[in-house]
């Protein structure tokens, strides 16, 4: 069962409201909290932006959520591992900034700084059998997922699924990219991580989303959406239809179709709350980047070189600061910093992942298609 409200502001009454009802409507908030229970909630907090730049879960939510866990007795705790390194002091500032310092305070909940990871047994993964989670998601008693609606540069989209990346400990997440570069396959990686954390509920941020070049440097976009499941593959497929975006083009909507995650008609799934059509967000720009999925590539050299000419790619703008974040964070080390100088990255070794794109604190990286990809795919 998925759950729509819509609302339109941030405002702390209103949205603990919503929330309110949020719990109402999945069986109360008993279901999830009680004396003696640890409740972990996992918002997005993918880099260190401000809560006004929607490219992060609102604090209002994640404040609205502790409060009224913690006045059920729980004892919560706000964790999440952001691209980049997972330290106490990138933990401290990305809180600070992205506004939960203040929004736990206010709650009564705690702010992670536990950076251990612990190993968890995933016997349906497909290709993770087993991993390491953060640690206070294994020792989670309940996680409530909070994610944010938002267009992605590589999976085109991320809510509720894709939001349990972050149950990823820092730089690790490069190294699910060096071994599952294809789109298809990193879609089925995500798949199998949110399977071994399992989130007891999901709601997704959408009052505020992000289109166009998201999940970081994209525009915010008055979305009006707030949308809650204990599912969150049928969370993220009426998502879709609340932005209008085409499911068979999002590479995490293949890997569910293939595993029978969601019906084959989506309209079977239970919507409960306001009509659909009530939320629908019609500006809602959604850049696809699967222009080469019907071209077929050889396995040698030139099939490699082929693909590399007709996908999009990263491009370094002179927005550039040379800080070195794109370069820290790049899973394949393609790109080079000189002092003074914009980022230079190596085409033949960049694997299209755009994390550059994503953790740029300047939004200097696009991603733009080549003209040789413009003139074959159209």
């Amino acid at each position: 069962m998925v759950f729509l409200q819509a609302c339109d502001t941030y405002e702390r009454n209103t949205v603990l409201s919503h929330m309110e009802a949020i719990f109402q409507a999945h069986g109360g908030v008993s279901r999830f909290a009680s004396p003696g229970k640890c409740v972990v909630i996992k918002p997005n907090l993918v880099a260190k932006k401000r809560p006004e730049e929607a490219a992060t879960t609102h604090p209002s939510l994640v404040w609205a959520c502790a409060k009224l866990l913690v006045e059920a007795g729980a004892r919560v705790v706000i964790a999440e591992s952001p691209g980049g390194l997972y330290e106490k002091p990138v933990l401290k500032s990305l809180y600070r900034v992205c506004g939960m310092e203040e929004a736990a305070k206010d709650s009564g909940a705690e702010l992670n700084f536990d950076t251990s990871v612990s190993h968890v047994q995933n016997p349906e993964g497909i290709y993770l059998k087993q991993l390491d989670v953060l640690t206070p998601l294994v020792q989670a008693d309940c996680i409530i997922n909070i994610a944010k609606l938002k267009t992605h540069g590589m999976m085109t989209y991320t809510g509720a699924v894709k939001n349990m990346f972050g149950a990823i400990a820092g730089v690790a997440k490069a190294e699910y990219h060096c071994k599952m570069p294809s789109y298809d396959a990193f879609a089925d990686t995500i798949l199998d991580i949110y399977e071994a954390v399992k989130p007891t509920l999901n709601i997704i941020d959408g009052i505020e989303g992000m289109h166009k070049d998201g999940p970081t440097a994209g525009e915010k976009i008055q979305t009006g959406v707030l949308i809650s499941s204990e599912n969150g593959y049928e969370a993220d497929r009426v998502a879709l239809s609340c932005i209008q975006a085409d499911p068979k083009r999002i590479p995490m909507m293949r890997a569910m179709a293939r595993r029978g995650k969601l019906p084959e008609d989506w309209k079977e799934i239970q919507v409960t709350g306001v009509p659909l059509e009530q939320v629908v967000c019609k500006k809602f720009v959604v850049k696809y980047n699967d222009d080469c999925a019907n071209l077929h590539f050889s396995d040698g050299f030139l099939g490699k070189m082929l693909e590399l000419v007709l996908k999009p790619r990263p491009v370094i703008t002179k927005k550039c600061r040379s800080c070195g974040e794109c370069a820290r964070c790049c899973p394949v080390k393609a790109i080079q910093i000189e002092k003074g100088k914009q980022a230079k990255i190596d085409l033949n070794q960049c694997i299209r992942c755009y994390c550059c794109q994503e953790l740029c604190p300047f939004k200097a990286v696009k991603i733009k298609k080549t003209l040789i990809g413009k003139v074959v795919t159209k």
